[in-house]
């Protein structure tokens, strides 16, 4: 037995990857053989550069993507499929804004500013970021002045998971591919003053070059193969992203999960008017905010399935909801034991300031000195034992009491985590949800 480390380029061009030259698909593929993929091993690897043009403009000094996620945010899906049988085993949407709460809620600030900053493009600041990274991409006549390297992992329910992934058509998956497609240019970068064309940013865009996944592998020994040869299945966590808009003081979400282990369901909220806006940082994770821009302070959460209060038979009512320089703590807790359970949870970004009502520690000034607001709503089933809650036949459901009063639409992203199992024989593989 040994373990080997594997580099492999992207299987549909050699060339750069961007969503505005119309090359918005990076796909991997690790080839069916007779070893494991360890999966916390994996890493995307290339170089980013952005810039204020076609012509390859230096960015200027206002441009700029999000301090908290770094490269993170050009991430819009994450596919991962069999290469033999072509079966999807993940499907994460809405990657960019999943990580935007994921990576705030479970990382500490030193590590967003240490091994993040390094390997990831993230940086304290909104000043920072914008000065180390996106102003830093120029060309000279034809030659590249600055390349911003990267090698991240890229979170999923399976690329986070301890098992093994088998790579034998005979007994695993058949080879793995990873396909990452990217965000359009306006939910990556933005304005940071605000106003794009005056400051002719309205033709930014950014490009990935270089690019390579590396990978350790493990090749079994003649004992561990026969037990491999025997296994069949793989159980392993998901992510599912959903997508909703929200405009009313009484607002009701529901969906059919047909999911029958779900560990949590995860939300963040942005006014809808700040998605695909080059004006607006599309990765914010904010309150729900009227048509003025004012915090929509939430007094009630009541989360249900098939109609009927549950987990919780109560609803998280909100004892200051009237004050506006405090943050909802029920909503805060529960929101974080979503993300993670309290018993796993040793790192965290999130703060008093960051989780505070009051809009004005959200904007510039306060985006500069420490990532802006840091909001979510969530809940866990994993209370109710391993395999979570069963919504296979009952429909999930949340009900939020606002002061959304105006006609002010807020996105909602949503992402349920579940655990599904993986069955493979002789080339055959399918997904028990």
């Amino acid at each position: 037995m040994s373990n080997r480390y594997l580099e492999v380029l992207p299987t549909n061009s050699n060339a750069s990857f961007s969503f505005r030259e119309g090359r918005p698909v990076i796909t991997f593929q690790i080839s069916e053989q007779e070893s494991e993929l360890l999966p916390a091993s994996i890493r995307w690897c290339g170089n980013f550069n952005a810039y204020s043009n076609s012509a390859r403009a230096d960015p200027g000094a206002n441009l700029c993507m999000d301090s908290r996620i770094g490269i993170w945010s050009v991430i819009d899906q994450v596919v991962i499929s069999s290469i033999t049988s072509h079966q999807t085993i993940e499907h994460v949407k809405n990657a960019n804004k999943f990580y935007s709460t994921f990576f705030g809620a479970t990382a500490s600030e030193k590590k967003l500013i240490g091994s993040f900053g390094e390997t990831g493009l993230s940086l304290p600041s909104l000043e920072g970021q914008q000065l180390s990274v996106v102003g830093e991409s120029a060309y000279a006549g034809s030659l590249l002045q600055n390349n911003n390297e990267f090698c991240i992992h890229i979170p999923t329910g399976l690329t986070m998971g301890t098992s093994s992934i088998p790579l034998s058509t005979d007994w695993g998956v058949g080879g793995l591919q990873i396909s990452i497609h990217l965000s359009p240019e306006s939910m990556v970068l933005f304005d940071k003053l605000g106003d794009p064309t005056a400051n002719n940013l309205t033709g930014a865009w950014y490009e990935l070059s270089n690019n390579k996944m590396v990978c350790e592998l493990h090749d079994p020994s003649p004992e561990e193969l026969t037990q491999l040869k025997g296994r069949g299945a793989l159980e392993y966590n998901s992510f599912s992203g959903y997508y909703q808009t929200i405009n009313s003081m009484n607002a009701n979400i529901n969906f059919s999960l047909g999911l029958s282990r779900v560990q949590s369901v995860i939300m963040n909220f942005i006014p809808a008017r700040y998605l695909n806006n080059l004006a607006q940082n599309s990765m914010q994770t904010l309150y729900p905010l009227t048509s003025g821009g004012d915090v929509g302070k939430i007094s009630a959460l009541t989360f249900t399935k098939g109609g009927t209060r549950y987990p919780l038979s109560y609803n998280i009512d909100t004892d200051f909801a009237s004050r506006t320089d405090l943050p909802d703590s029920q909503i805060i807790r529960t929101f974080l034991n979503g993300v993670m359970p309290f018993t796993s949870l040793t790192h965290t970004s999130i703060t008093p300031t960051n989780t505070n009502k009051d809009f004005t520690l959200s904007d510039y000034s306060s985006h500069v000195l420490g990532g802006g607001t840091l909001f979510g709503v969530s809940v866990s089933y994993d209370i109710l034992g391993s395999n979570g809650a069963d919504f296979s036949r009952e429909a999930w459901g949340m009900q939020m009491e606002s002061e959304l009063i105006d006609n002010s639409p807020n996105a909602v992203f949503i992402f349920v985590h579940a655990k599904n199992t993986l069955l493979f024989k002789s080339g055959q593989v399918s997904v028990l949800s």
